[in-house]
């Protein structure tokens, strides 16, 4: 289960574990106490999303930042810093530790690609046999950085939370129009 650990602030040191969803907030109440001026009752949620963890700003007064930069949506990576205020916490994932053979393999093929030379024997073995895909794929002595397509992807491949305000109102105008033809159509039909 991830844990978010205060380093910085009035609670320095209270680990809160996260199951599906917490709020962090100025309230005794909140799922995360973060006791700071600046920190609105409810100033940020951090919630799961498929099998990732990601943290929203609910709209404070003063920002929620994610390793030094404002955001108002992240998706949470292992050792993350969130900052409220003055306040620091640590965002920990407890599976974030690759198993050992796997990484092994993999800096090694990375660090060999870099210099020029030829992957050591068994690099993507060791991934395979941690069962993870590679990292990396070595075709003529160059990594090349593969993107994985998650599982259970978006409608039409599109995931809306990552397109600005305006990219959504255009994407939501194009399906009222598309659905406003179909049942124009469809009275016609009927109609005609």
């Amino acid at each position: 289960m991830p844990k978010v650990s205060i380093k910085e602030g009035p609670d320095a040191g209270r680990v809160y574990e996260v199951a599906q969803a917490a709020i962090l907030g100025r309230l005794d109440t909140s799922d995360i106490p973060v006791r700071d001026g600046k920190a609105s009752r409810e100033h940020a949620k951090i919630y799961k999303q498929g099998e990732q963890f990601a943290i929203v700003d609910l709209n404070s007064s003063n920002g929620t930042f994610v390793n030094g930069e404002k955001i108002t949506k992240r998706i949470l990576k292992n050792g993350d810093e969130i900052a409220i205020g003055t306040v620091r916490l640590v965002f920990e994932l407890p599976e974030a530790q690759p198993k050992q053979g796997a990484r092994k393999g993999l800096d090694e093929a990375f660090d060999e690609a870099k210099k020029g030379g030829a992957a050591p024997a068994g690099a993507g073995a060791a991934a395979a046999a941690a069962g993870k895909p590679a990292d990396i794929v070595l075709k003529g002595h160059q990594p090349i950085q593969v993107h994985r397509i998650k599982p259970g992807s978006p409608l039409l491949g599109i995931d809306l939370d990552q397109l600005s305000d305006a990219g959504r109102v255009i994407v939501f105008i194009g399906i009222a129009v598309l659905c406003a033809g179909l049942m124009y159509l469809a009275y016609m039909l009927v109609a005609g």
